[in-house]
């Protein structure tokens, strides 16, 4: 029988597109995405290389991690002028699709920005309300049930998503922004919700197409996305502030979400760690000892006198450096 079980959960932002693991979690990234809110792998390949820091924004990409299995793949997006982060995709492969592992990386997503003291104001996600919510993606429909437990609050206001590219023409929909901060936040002002579109349209996604599409299907680009926000303009009240909304939690009332995450996660057996506990033993008595021996054989064979103090310095020395340097490598193993 199994005494004890662990999980373990780590996330490794990726550098380069050469990483070890970059093709095998954009892989899991390419194959649990939905079409029509699938960026184009060859971008996220030339901004993952891209270091460029006078860009507007910064693209983070991450390898998820599971008992020390690649798990998935995650990207966040630093918007530099408005302080705001936009979570893009947690992929993850089917059997740790659960909310326990949703949580955990989401929280890991939002420690890394702690710990690396970003500046935010809003780490905001964008949730399909395609035909009124009645026809939304696989992806809408959990992060709408997990963005209200981590503290999300959906911003009431017109939003339409930009297009991927000037032709995948069902990546521009209808949708909500759920936003977190610090504190929560129950009402915004008009300009502050408008600004905040504004940097995701021509801070984040015309820069980012202006590097990847073709010269002449830039201005066409720019065109679309100046037409959804004179519409988000227009239907938006022209006085007054823009509720943020914190109660209507779908995986606590009745809703239409028919995706189950409820579960638990492969459970990984722990390792005993009794015979490394054994070889380091063995290690540390046997090495100090078989340097010493060594350097006295040496010595004999150069007919340098075995009892002269150097010689003995040296091979103390030798074998308190190699107790020193086992006890350092247990200490990172264990």
């Amino acid at each position: 029988m199994r005494n004890e079980l662990d999980y373990r959960f780590s996330i490794r932002r990726l550098d380069k597109s050469t990483d070890s693991d970059y093709a095998a979690a954009l892989k899991i990234y390419n194959e649990t995405t939905p079409y029509e809110i699938k960026t184009n792998t060859n971008e996220i390949t030339f901004w993952l290389d891209r270091k460029d820091s006078t860009d507007p924004f910064e693209s983070m990409f991450f390898a998820l991690y599971y008992s020390e299995k690649l798990a998935g793949f995650a990207m966040m997006t630093y918007i530099k002028a408005q302080r705001i982060v936009i979570l893009e995709y947690v992929a993850l492969e089917a059997q740790y699709r659960v909310n326990t592992v949703f949580f955990t990386y989401i929280n890991l997503l939002e420690s890394y920005l702690h710990i690396n003291q970003y500046d935010v104001a809003f780490i905001l996600n964008e949730v399909s309300n395609r035909r009124n919510g009645s026809d939304i993606d696989k992806e809408s429909q959990i992060f709408s049930k997990l963005l209200c437990i981590e503290g999300f609050g959906k911003i009431e206001a017109p939003y339409v998503t930009p297009p991927l590219g000037t032709n995948n023409f069902e990546s521009s929909f209808d949708a909500f922004l759920f936003a977190k901060s610090s504190g929560d936040v129950h009402a915004l002002e008009r300009q502050t919700y408008l600004e905040i579109v504004k940097a995701i349209y021509f801070d984040y996604f015309l820069v980012w197409y202006e590097h990847v599409l073709p010269a002449n299907l830039v201005n066409e680009y720019n065109g679309i996305l100046q037409k959804s926000f004179e519409v988000i303009s227009k239907k938006l009240s022209t006085n007054g502030t823009v509720p943020v909304l914190y109660v209507e939690c779908p995986i606590l009332l009745n809703n239409t979400c028919n995706i189950k995450t409820t579960g638990l996660p492969p459970a990984t057996p722990k390792k005993s760690k009794v015979l490394l506990y054994v070889v380091l033993a063995v290690f540390i008595v046997a090495c100090p000892l078989a340097v010493a021996w060594g350097y006295n054989y040496v010595l004999n064979l150069l007919g340098v006198p075995i009892g002269s103090v150097s010689t003995i310095l040296g091979s103390c020395l030798s074998a308190c450096l190699t107790t020193c340097a086992t006890l350092w490598v247990a200490k990172k193993k264990l």
